[in-house]
């Protein structure tokens, strides 16, 4: 396990002083950078090599926002390595252990020059060290799109259409998952009411690519789908009471 301890900023807070979304997965982010310098795959040696993670799934449920000024501890750590995949957890938790936040991912190491995925090198997956996953049950990776989205999405319904820029670009050269995210949360009236995101991504999208994003109510919550006229990038769900997810534990 990897951990590092932050305190929540003025900067990472929404109108009402709890943590972003935005911030939630950015912190996430972090630690697992953090986690693969730990074991000498910084920066500088992943982009010699061209090598880099993609990820392709998140599910996070937040149990309760941090909040401005809150001391916090990130922690991460792979459970398992598959070939070319690799799975992570992560949490958020208090300075006494109470879980804030939980988080589930899946990703895909590749050949940045190539862009095409390749196995884990023996000596990462090593240095990681597979852990025991949290003991949850979470909703299906795959998300099936609502007929709404689909409807919108078919006749380009769109709530809002943005291009992206470089201040969405990460290490990869392309815009990085929680900007994916972040774009939906500017179809809710208030982002400090979503208790569990689910993300599915399908396509990564470069500097200067025009990202349509539909959204439609669904129950307990919002699914989102960003596309254009040739891709489709992710597919985004926000639910926003816990209790009422089914297929949850």
């Amino acid at each position: 396990m990897y951990s590092f301890k932050s305190r929540v900023r003025y900067s990472e807070v929404e109108e009402n002083g709890n943590l972003t979304v935005s911030a939630i997965m950015r912190y996430m982010a972090d630690c697992a950078m953090f986690d693969s310098i730990a074991i000498d795959y910084d920066l500088d040696r992943l982009n010699e090599q061209n090598m880099g993670w993609y990820i392709t799934e998140w599910q996070v449920r937040i149990n309760k926002r941090p909040v401005l000024g809150q001391d916090i501890v990130i922690n991460t750590w792979a459970y398992k390595f598959r070939g070319m995949m690799g799975f992570r957890n992560f949490d958020i938790e208090t300075e006494d252990g109470e879980k804030l936040v939980e988080a589930d991912s899946m990703w895909i190491f590749m050949d940045l020059k190539q862009l095409k995925p390749i196995n884990v090198p023996d000596d990462m997956s090593a240095g990681f060290v597979s852990e025991t996953p949290i003991n949850r049950k979470w909703l299906p990776r795959k998300i099936p799109k609502s007929y709404e989205i689909e409807a919108k999405q078919d006749i380009k319904d769109i709530d809002f259409t943005f291009k992206v820029r470089q201040m969405h670009i990460d290490t990869n050269h392309h815009m990085n998952n929680s900007r994916y995210i972040e774009a939906v949360t500017e179809c809710l009236d208030d982002d400090s009411k979503v208790s569990y995101i689910r993300a599915s991504y399908k396509q990564v999208a470069y500097k200067g690519d025009i990202i349509n994003v539909s959204a439609a109510d669904i129950d307990n919550g919002v699914q989102a789908v960003l596309y254009n006229d040739d891709t489709e990038f992710a597919v985004v769900e926000f639910y926003f009471d816990l209790d009422k997810i089914e297929g949850i534990e």
